[in-house]
């Protein structure tokens, strides 16, 4: 029985049931659920959903660790860039239906196969297709940003987030006909454990650090972008927000870039595009390093 109903939202002190979907990151090889309490909500949801979270068990980590939730139904900035109205009960009531018909299945391989299928037939989707191509781009999205930690391997810890594990939360009802088919993974939340860092966002920096420190938060930032782009990782859209700035005992500032969502990953070879809508698919040998730091520099 999933331990999160597909009809209601997210609560502090609710116990989420995660499977790991492959054994890498910090959780032990051995471990192929885990259970986490919601500690906080982030209020503000863009592309996914983010709570604070305590992982129970033995194995797992005693610091809380940072859940991000592709979830299609409360994901407000993926609904609204697409032009889509607000979740609610009798919308997840028919792609439930959709889902259990096979009907959400045969939609999405003609999303997946038919040229210009969005752009023609986009007029006359029901509220089971919407939520069936909000799900296929909810995927793509955890799809993408697993591809770039993976390629960030070596500077997690240190200007990215670790990743503790690549997760789903199953919200399929018990008795629903659906059972463990290809069908299931349709109603599958998919997220990611990772590292929590404790700090504010760089957009709030004149709230929390002094002006003689302002400039090399901002260099650390900037230092991150180039970094970035020596992995062949892109940025699409650098804001501030991307960026979490950490203080520690002794008064130093450290810099965490958090947010991927509109990067581009040059390692991926069979799509580019990691943002929903997404042709900008320039390589990094047709930007030059100054531009992405002016780039960078401009927006923060």
């Amino acid at each position: 029985m999933a331990s999160c109903s597909p009809f209601e939202d997210y609560q502090v002190d609710q116990v989420l049931t995660l499977s790991v979907i492959q054994k890498r990151g910090e959780i032990v090889q051995s471990t192929s659920t885990v259970r986490a309490r919601i500690r906080q909500l982030q209020s503000f949801r863009t592309l996914s959903c983010c709570v604070i979270v305590d992982l129970l068990g033995e194995s797992c980590p005693e610091n809380p660790v940072f859940l991000k939730l592709y979830d299609r139904r409360f994901s407000e900035q993926l609904r609204r860039d697409h032009g889509i109205d607000q979740w609610t009960v009798d919308v997840e009531k028919e792609y439930i239906k959709a889902v259990r018909t096979g009907a959400a299945r045969q939609f999405l391989r003609s999303l997946q196969t038919i040229p210009n299928f969005e752009e023609e037939t986009g007029e006359t989707w029901d509220d089971g297709d919407i939520e069936t191509f909000l799900t296929d781009q909810a995927h793509k999205l955890f799809e993408a940003e697993i591809t770039v930690y993976d390629t960030l391997r070596g500077i997690q810890g240190k200007m990215v987030p670790r990743l503790v594990a690549p997760v789903h939360l199953d919200l399929s009802l018990q008795n629903d006909g659906i059972g463990h088919t290809d069908d299931a993974e349709l109603l599958h939340i998919k997220g990611i454990l990772l590292q929590y860092i404790d700090g504010f966002s760089l957009s709030k920096v004149q709230d929390h650090a002094p002006k003689s420190e302002w400039q090399g938060i901002v260099d650390q930032a900037v230092a991150i972008v180039q970094v970035l782009g020596d992995h062949g990782v892109l940025n699409r859209d650098v804001r501030p927000d991307n960026f979490i700035v950490q203080r520690d005992e002794v008064d130093s500032y450290r810099v965490f870039m958090i947010d991927f969502g509109w990067l581009d990953c040059e390692a991926r070879t069979s799509r580019t595009a990691i943002g929903p809508r997404l042709s900008w698919k320039r390589t990094r040998r047709e930007r030059s390093a100054g531009d992405e730091e002016a780039a960078c520099q401009r927006r923060i």
